[in-house]
């Protein structure tokens, strides 16, 4: 019996790429570099790296597609082949921080830093998990190591001086900020930042000073004037606040950028409702582009634990957004990554049909609707839209291979084989090919040749795939009940069927399929013996696996039995109009060895 997912035959790769996949940024590059500082890279056998590299790919995939117990398991088993293996642990670190289980998203980061010492990424987002944990000194601690190997990078040297601010240590945080103007002079950021440590101390005083100084050198930044009427309402300087609020509105009422300036500052100052009201009150303002509003939009997104705490409030923002501009590509295509987000993946696929009509030539917009169409088994649209894709970029193994799993779906074989034919065509060209795709191109090209019944094409597509795989038990047990169907090479389908049982010796399909071999050899008593067993482990549930207990028994001359059996049958085939008598009769007619 072929192996399949519920009751059908073909095993689909259902992988899909989601939500942050379209525009934001996944934190993690599957080419990134990895450099093991206390950990000596492991050496592998050919296959043991096969097996990491497919684990690796798989555990980034699931982790694009939200499935993180899935993907939290293949990258720690990527770890446990190669402890020093800094991405993954990277990657394992981001997983646990979005299901909020800290100690394991902190015990990563650090374990991702430790074996990659120089990457200021990991030292960035180990720092992060610091300071939403409240530990502000480690924190710091980790900003002085990244400053110490990006000396020159006055973002790092800010965003300490804040963590400063935030432990209450204002001292330190004035001697850094100092160090910063004496080299950088008195930019916004300085401003800013003066600003936020002398309103955190309560110094009125230094606090108005440091905005006057900033209207003074910036006139048209709007979020001095903004601050310095906060400051003077603060105090009950009604009238200076007023003043302050009319000078702002004088410089650009309805100008995007004062808006994005005023939400910015409200985020960096930790007002999130402020933040929130006025990204309202721009996005119902006509004037303003709707693709300021998505950049706004995707500023906001990029930082993970404010998405993560708003994500109901800027999602509903974006679906109005689209619902008024539906012709727009950045906001459909931000749509689209809000759709895959909620599940709604009939919206999605429409979000991505809209894209690929408009924009033609980009792979990577194709690579996600087929890849989503392939998810949803939604094969007559994946066979029209992989047909286009393959107008445009031809010479994509990927897109082949999707348009011959979609015709093979539809049994239109013929194309089928064509397509597998041309991925592997494909494949051969590239540096390094996805062994999954090449090994699955193989196993349904010979599928598809079986069908066609082109044997001798089947079996060396078969025996293509175990040389690449030769371990895999899928491909051993399909390729073994295919030759026992035909009643074919039947010792090469035992043996191969024996091999596969050693793999997995509690499947009851595999078992099924070696029962099969057997009756089809002539050993009928050790056949029954077989799928008896099945039926005890729990196969008395498939009618495939009952039916074949049922002719194996009428072909034993154990009538009786078989007439139980086959009663069980019928009553499992719902639209069958067969009698017991006729089915019976059915399997006495089939010729056996």
């Amino acid at each position: 019996m072929v192996k399949t997912s519920g009751h059908t035959r073909k095993k689909r790769i259902v992988f899909a790429k989601t939500a942050s996949s379209l525009l934001l940024a996944v934190g993690v590059s599957c080419s990134a570099q990895k450099i093991a500082t206390h950990t000596p890279p492991p050496v592998f056998t050919e296959q043991q790296r096969l097996d990491y590299e497919h684990d690796f790919m798989e555990g980034i995939k699931s982790k694009l597609m939200g499935d993180f117990p899935n993907a939290a398991n293949l990258l720690t088993r990527c770890t446990e082949m190669n402890p020093g293996d800094a991405t993954a642990y990277f990657a394992l670190s981001e997983i646990y921080t979005i299901v909020n289980d800290r100690p394991a998203a902190l015990k990563n980061a650090r374990f991702a830093v430790q074996h990659d010492a120089k990457n200021v990424w990991y030292k960035l987002h180990l720092a992060g998990l610091y300071a939403t944990g409240q530990k502000t000194d480690s924190a710091i601690q980790v900003y002085r190591d990244i400053i110490a190997l990006q000396p020159d990078n006055p973002d790092m040297k800010f965003d300490m001086v804040i963590l400063y601010l935030e432990n209450k240590q204002y001292k330190q945080a004035i001697r850094e900020l100092k160090k910063i103007e004496r080299t950088y002079g008195f930019t916004e950021e300085v401003a800013i930042a003066q600003y936020r440590i002398y309103s955190a101390k309560k110094d009125v005083k230094a606090t108005e000073k440091t905005l006057l100084k900033g209207i003074e050198k910036y006139p048209y930044e709007l979020r001095f004037y903004g601050l310095l009427a906060e400051l003077y309402s603060s105090v009950g300087k009604e009238r200076k606040a007023q003043e302050n609020y009319q000078k702002l509105l004088e410089v650009d009422p309805e100008n995007a950028l004062g808006y994005i300036s005023m939400i910015e500052f409200y985020k960096d100052y930790g007002n999130e409702k402020r933040v929130l009201e006025e990204m309202r009150r721009m996005y119902n303002m006509k004037t303003i582009n709707p693709d300021i509003k998505v950049e706004l939009y995707l500023s906001l997104a990029a930082d993970s634990v404010f998405f993560g705490k708003y994500v109901a409030e800027l999602d509903s923002m974006i679906a109005q957004l689209a619902a008024k501009n539906p012709d727009n590509l950045r906001v459909r295509m931000v749509n689209a990554d809000r759709n895959l987000r909620q599940k709604d993946f009939a919206a999605a696929k429409d979000d991505m049909l809209f894209l690929t009509e408009k924009v033609t030539t980009n792979i990577f917009l194709w690579e996600q609707l087929l890849y989503l169409l392939n998810f949803l088994q939604d094969n007559e649209a994946l066979l029209e839209s992989s047909a286009k894709a393959l107008q445009h970029f031809d010479n994509s193994y990927l897109f082949n291979f999707f348009h011959g799993m979609a015709a093979s779906a539809l049994k239109k074989y013929d194309e089928a084989i064509v397509s597998y034919n041309r991925t592997l065509e494909c494949m051969a060209k590239e540096k390094s090919p996805d062994k999954d795709v090449e090994l699955q191109a193989y196993v349904f090209l010979g599928e598809a040749y079986n069908e066609q019944k082109t044997y001798a094409a089947s079996d060396n597509a078969f025996e293509k795939a175990l040389s690449i795989a030769p371990d895999n038990a899928l491909v051993l047990n399909n390729y073994s009940y295919y030759l026992s169907l035909r009643e074919e090479k039947l010792d090469v389908a035992e043996q191969y069927i024996k091999k596969c049982l050693a793999i997995e010796p509690a499947s009851n399909t595999y078992l099924d399929t070696y029962g099969w071999v057997l009756y089809k050899l002539g050993r009928i008593d050790e056949a029954i013996a077989v799928i008896e067993k099945v039926i005890r482990n729990g196969g008395n549930d498939n009618p495939e696996i009952v039916n074949h207990l049922c002719e194996l028994l009428v072909r034993a001359g154990r009538m009786e039995e078989a007439d139980r059996v086959c009663r069980q049958a019928l009553e499992m085939e719902n639209n069958s109009t067969a009698t017991v008598e006729q089915k019976i009769n059915s399997f006495k007619q089939h010729k056996a060895d």
